[in-house]
């Protein structure tokens, strides 16, 4: 009997294959780097800050040190122009979120201001100190509203801001960081940052941040007045008492060259004066009256100190904090 080589049996056509399972090296490549999981959640974060109208909140990525001298001036005013477009763009944004509340802002607003000006709407006297300023001497007493509105804001938003930020334990940090790009990696940590490290420049973008927003919550607001006193008037202020109060009965007023049926120049002037006291009267009550300050002041600290929570979460992740 002749030895049969195995090679050469029947059906066998080259060496044993190995059944053993391959690996996969580009899989194993492109597994998920923890580092660059970090990186990319810490880039969303500050995308979110800009977004939200905290940009200073980010740890200034832009910021390019060791510059020369002669280039600094040009570096300062290219972050400033870049401060403003972000500060531009969250105003625009903001203004649009506002609108979407206004209903909300008209039912608790609207009534008291509307009470407030309507003993005033009433009196000859008043229509006929509205009637005799001239368009632009009108439009230096909406401007003088304006300041002293800004300056009470500049005046008393430093104490609320103050007091903030609240409590920022681990528990309210995980909280605040829910649906926000922080959200599972604060969840990931073992311990937080609990101190957000406010400097001067975070300070600053609070200030700015509670004045724009109240500036814009009050803006529209005196718009609302405005338009409601302009169709009241136009109902309850009939031809016969314009006529017996101005001797004569006023011609309608053009906008844009287009005349307004029924609203006359008389009456818009009122109801720009009016919209000026009640912008500065509600100005006043919503950081003093509790009910006020409870519907519309402190919300806006409530996004304020989740965008603080959130920056203490954002500087463990950045620190390396993670494990």
């Amino acid at each position: 009997m002749t030895n049969t080589d195995p090679g050469d049996l029947p059906g066998d056509t080259g060496p044993p294959v190995d059944s053993s399972p391959s690996v996969d090296t580009d899989s194993a490549v492109e597994a998920e780097d923890p580092a660059s999981s970090a990186e990319e959640a810490l880039a969303a974060a500050e995308r979110w800050f800009v977004r939200h109208g905290v940009p200073h909140f980010a740890e200034n990525p832009y910021y390019v040190s060791g510059l020369p001298a002669f280039l600094r001036p040009f570096a300062a005013f290219i972050r400033l122009l870049r401060l403003g477009a972000m500060l531009g763009f969250w105003s625009v944004r903001r203004v649009f979120a506002e609108i979407r509340e206004v209903g909300h802002l008209a039912v608790r607003a609207l009534p008291l201001l509307a009470l407030f000006g309507m003993v005033i709407f009433f009196t000859r006297d008043f229509w006929q100190i509205a009637a005799a300023l001239a368009s632009g001497w009108l439009w230096v007493t909406a401007a003088f509203f304006v300041l002293l509105i800004q300056a009470f804001l500049v005046a008393r938003l430093p104490e609320e801001f103050g007091t903030l930020p609240k409590a920022c334990t681990p528990d309210r940090i995980r909280a605040s960081c829910a649906a926000t790009p922080l959200a599972e990696l604060a969840e990931a940590e073992g311990e937080l940052a609990t101190d957000p490290a406010l400097g001067l420049g975070q300070r600053r973008n609070m200030f700015l941040y509670l004045l724009l927003t109240q500036t814009i919550q009050i803006s529209l607001l005196s718009w609302m007045v405005f338009f409601f006193y302009v169709v009241f008037g136009a109902i309850a202020i009939r031809p016969p008492v314009l006529k017996d109060w101005f001797g004569h009965i006023p011609p309608d007023a053009h906008l844009l060259g287009m005349r307004v049926p029924g609203v006359s120049s008389e009456l818009l002037h009122v109801a720009v004066l009016l919209a000026g006291l009640s912008a500065l009267y509600f100005a006043i009550t919503a950081l003093t009256d509790t009910v006020y300050r409870r519907e519309f002041f402190d919300r806006t600290l409530a996004e304020l100190d989740k965008a603080i929570h959130m920056r203490c979460a954002y500087l463990t992740v950045r620190g390396g904090g993670r494990s």
